[in-house]
């Protein structure tokens, strides 16, 4: 397993609690080697998912004890390569996507799809309107309306309460690119916020009162996040953003702080040298980070990935 240098990452978690529980270790490591993790949700009883770009599946896990559960089968409702996970209530979320990595490419079309987060059984299935080609990362609005971004087209989608299909929620032609774009998504006092995985920018999108999407304003960072996937929103103006850092061989990322001031920010490294980081989730002071070692699906040259591995990172205070 490679080494990683974390500033804040702590020897031993074993002062830090979860639904009651002390934390065994800073890492929990996936037995299967070929799963290749993307996205990771967090339910209300405190147990943690994550699904496979390779085998169209996800799996639970109890942070604890570090045990890994299968939950969702391979290809159930239409599962290709699993992205983003959101949990809503009883329901969890999830970007069906299909770059071409899995052995079950080809067998549907990109989906937000839908699973009773209690029993794993399929809860409803949803594809991209005509042109959508990469749902990617997930996001809930206050009145329960589901986001998800598309990486290929400059597109957020909306599965309103109650609907039966998904609707354009924003279309906005500076999102338009080369390769992935819109990336991660989180909503924070009145506005959804995106960043752009190409372009390493961090955009704010207005929510109206009728939960339209409303004016695009960039904001200005110091300079451009690299490779910039899943976004975490913390309240107050702070977020969390996992840097990839690439998909080439021996690539390597972070997780971010960013601190808004008006239409700018602070950013800051809380761990560095991670290993191709997708996406994070927190629970109280501990954020749970995806090593997704993309850059051994896509580089040829990168060659075998190490054991696929979520980081428990002791957040500092400014971010809890």
């Amino acid at each position: 397993m490679k080494r990683i240098t974390v500033t804040t990452l702590v020897a031993a978690l074993s002062a830090a609690v979860l639904a009651g529980e002390a934390l065994a270790d800073p890492a929990i490591t996936l037995p299967d080697h070929g799963f290749a993790p993307e996205g990771i949700a967090v339910d209300g009883d405190g147990a943690l998912y994550t699904g496979s770009l390779t085998q169209g599946r996800i799996v639970k896990i109890t942070p604890a004890s570090g045990e890994v559960t299968d939950f969702v089968a391979p290809g159930a409702n239409g599962l290709v390569s699993v992205v983003g996970l959101h949990v809503a209530g009883d329901l969890l979320y999830a970007c069906s996507s299909d770059p071409g990595v899995s052995a079950l490419k080809g067998a549907a079309a990109p989906a937000l799809v839908v699973f009773d987060r209690r029993s794993g059984a399929a809860a409803g299935r949803f594809e991209l309107p005509e042109g959508g080609a990469f749902c990617n990362d997930i996001a809930e609005l206050p009145d329960g309306t589901i986001l998800a971004t598309d990486s290929f087209a400059p597109r957020i989608y909306a599965l309103r309460p109650g609907s039966e299909r998904l609707d354009i929620w924003l279309e906005d032609t500076r999102f338009v690119g080369e390769g992935f774009n819109l990336n991660g998504i989180a909503h924070d006092a009145g506005a959804v916020y995106v960043v752009r995985y190409n372009t390493g920018t961090l955009h704010r999108i207005e929510v109206a009162a009728d939960g339209a999407a409303g004016a695009v304003s960039e904001i200005v960072l110091p300079a451009p996040l690299r490779g910039p996937d899943g976004l975490t929103a913390l309240g107050d103006g702070r977020f969390l953003v996992v840097e990839g850092g690439g998909l080439n061989a021996g690539a390597r990322g972070a997780l971010t702080g960013i601190r808004l001031d008006g239409a700018t920010a602070t950013v800051e490294t809380i761990a560095a040298d991670l290993d191709v980081p997708t996406a994070a989730v927190v629970v109280g002071g501990t954020a749970y980070v995806v090593e997704g070692q993309l850059d051994h699906l896509f580089d040829p040259g990168a060659g075998p990935a190490s054991p696929y591995r979520i980081l428990a990172i002791d957040l500092p205070a400014a971010y809890r």
